[in-house]
């Protein structure tokens, strides 16, 4: 298993993108749109605090000093809620604008006022908890027939993509500690799905094998272990190499690098076919160069895109709301390419004329000319 550095030595545009001097990664410009505008201003005012108190959470956890903690939260409550204040009375003053825009400015404030990882403690105890039940959930997939296999695992993905403590719906159901994986799974929305190319992408494994895929991973905990892993074990089974990119810095409770690299070693000790993969060098590690759970594809880590063309990417796999929906839903890659999501945002849900949780899997393929 080759691990490329944590940070970022250069930024570059993704290769795959089809055209990168039309590309645009957000589809809602708020500053046409002055109803989603409200919407989103009021929705970032409403999740800070909520933040600030997991930041609050995991500073005491570490021993911090709670006086200067509170102080630094209050500052970068303040900071934020003045941008908030800006971009509703003077929208025209920051362009371009949209819900990455706003995703980047949170993150700088936090970073300014010392809170680099708010939800280190929730996707600890979430990362413990998804591994404990990975053994079952891969060998419940060992016993499906391969037709059976393909559906179980895209549901996998989308039960998994729950954990996401950024959208306000499902934050609610962690904080009661109402969520899990099965019971989940049971109460996906049955197909057709709001987006539901399952049927083109099963054409295409059976007429296609992949030479190398690379797999924008979401969340920690469910969303990578019991979602994303299990479909990175099938591709690899299926002879494609596996590039696993994730967050080369925290943002909300999305794995990162770090993490990851913590995660994929022990599930080697648990899954001996992954961990034959890793030993034969067919999965790589790589940070994305993002620190937002949304992606600007115009700016990846230099690592990705290089490893992206020598590995011989043909399939792209982008997996998450704000990956696959609030950003890149309408991108184009030169290769075939499949977005995974939950819709898990009422605003998302309207924007798109879908219903809170339902189902994204949309799919591209050039050769296919679809």
């Amino acid at each position: 298993m080759t691990i490329a550095e944590t940070q970022p030595a250069a930024y570059a545009v993704f290769p795959l993108l089809a055209d990168a001097s039309t590309y645009e990664p957000c589809q809602w410009d708020l500053l046409a749109e002055p109803e989603k505008r409200a919407y989103w201003i009021d929705l970032f005012r409403g999740h800070f605090p909520k933040l600030l108190a997991e930041a609050m959470r995991d500073a005491e956890a570490a021993g911090l000093d709670l006086a200067d903690a509170q102080q630094r939260a209050d500052a970068a409550r303040g900071q934020f809620e003045r941008h908030l204040d800006e971009i509703t009375h003077q929208p025209d003053s920051h362009s371009p604008l949209n819900i990455l825009t706003i995703c980047l400015e949170r993150e700088r404030v936090l970073r300014r006022t010392g809170f680099d990882d708010p939800y280190r403690l929730a996707k600890q105890v979430e990362n413990e908890s998804a591994l404990k039940l990975l053994p079952r959930v891969l060998a419940e997939l060992d016993r499906m027939p391969p037709a059976q296999l393909q559906s179980r695992i895209i549901h996998g993905v989308f039960a998994g993509n729950i954990f996401d403590l950024g959208a306000t719906q499902t934050q609610a159901m962690f904080t009661d500690q109402r969520v899990d994986f099965y019971a989940t799974l049971d109460k996906l929305r049955p197909r057709p799905w709001f987006i539901d190319d399952m049927a083109a992408w099963m054409r295409r494994l059976m007429s296609h094998a992949h030479r190398a895929a690379v797999l924008f991973v979401d969340n920690a905990g469910p969303d990578v272990v019991l979602g994303m892993i299990p479909l990175a074990r099938e591709l690899l089974r299926r002879g494609t190499d596996v590039i696993l990119t994730s967050n080369s810095s925290p943002s909300l409770n999305d794995v990162t690098h770090v993490e990851l690299e913590r995660l994929v070693d022990q599930i080697a000790q648990i899954d001996e076919p992954f961990r034959r993969a890793i030993d034969e060098d067919r999965v790589e590690l790589v940070p994305s160069g993002n620190g937002a759970p949304l992606i600007d594809l115009r700016r990846v880590s230099g690592k990705l895109a290089e490893a992206v063309q020598r590995r011989g990417v043909d399939l792209v796999v982008l997996e998450g709301m704000g990956r696959a929906v609030e950003t890149n839903y309408t991108a184009r890659m030169t290769c075939d390419c499949l977005k995974l999501a939950m819709i898990k945002d009422r605003g998302v849900a309207e924007g798109l004329g879908a219903k809170l949780y339902d189902l994204v899997m949309r799919f591209h393929s050039p050769d296919m000319g679809d």
